[in-house]
């Protein structure tokens, strides 16, 4: 050990040889058992209604807060209307009508999160953003059909806490996105 008030110098060849054996030891010492990295799927969670939900970061192109909606007459109230991504034409669909939420009061700030789909990123209209987090896909149970079964459609499991992950893809898979023109053009 050296006294307080020593100084050192990289000149003094002493001092040089027990840093380089101090650092040769520490080089040397084995290594600890890495932490076991926890397996599970990473997920966004968010609220809507006052209720928790989840969505796969893999799935997930974007989130913004949500842009100026324009709706499209015509076509179903699950589809919010279509908006604006940096010149690009996205929809946004109501998730609140989707999972037959109530409506969020009109002027609160809300969210788009921007799924990733075939042509364009498709949105989802949600209340607040929470946190990222990693879920045991083991651990999540499924919901029982109930007597309607369009909520739960959409459902891929729920954690013991209680928070719902969503499917993405039966989220994509609706009618209101599919591109009808190819069927069409075939029917001629």
């Amino acid at each position: 050990m050296t006294q307080p008030g020593t100084t050192f110098s990289m000149d003094d060849p002493a001092f040089v040889e027990r840093v380089l054996k101090a650092r040769a030891r520490r080089l040397a010492a084995a290594r600890r058992e890495a932490a076991p990295v926890s397996q599970g799927l990473s997920v966004l969670c968010f609220q809507v209604a006052g209720e928790a939900y989840a969505l796969p970061l893999d799935s997930l192109a974007e989130v913004l807060p949500l842009p100026p909606v324009t709706p499209v007459p015509g076509l179903p109230q699950s589809l919010l209307g279509v908006t604006n991504v940096r010149g690009e034409i996205r929809p946004v669909f109501n998730l609140h009508d989707m999972l037959t939420l109530p409506e969020p009061e009109a002027g609160q700030r809300c969210f788009a999160v921007f799924l990733r789909a075939p042509g364009r990123p498709v949105g989802l209209r949600v209340n607040e953003m929470r946190r990222i987090i990693r879920l045991d896909s083991e651990q999540l149970t499924f919901p029982h059909e109930s007597g309607n079964g369009l909520p739960q459609r959409f459902i891929r499991g729920i954690s013991p806490d209680t928070l719902i992950l969503l499917d993405p893809q039966q989220i994509l898979a609706q009618d209101v996105l599919q591109d009808r023109r190819a069927d069409y053009r075939r029917s001629l």
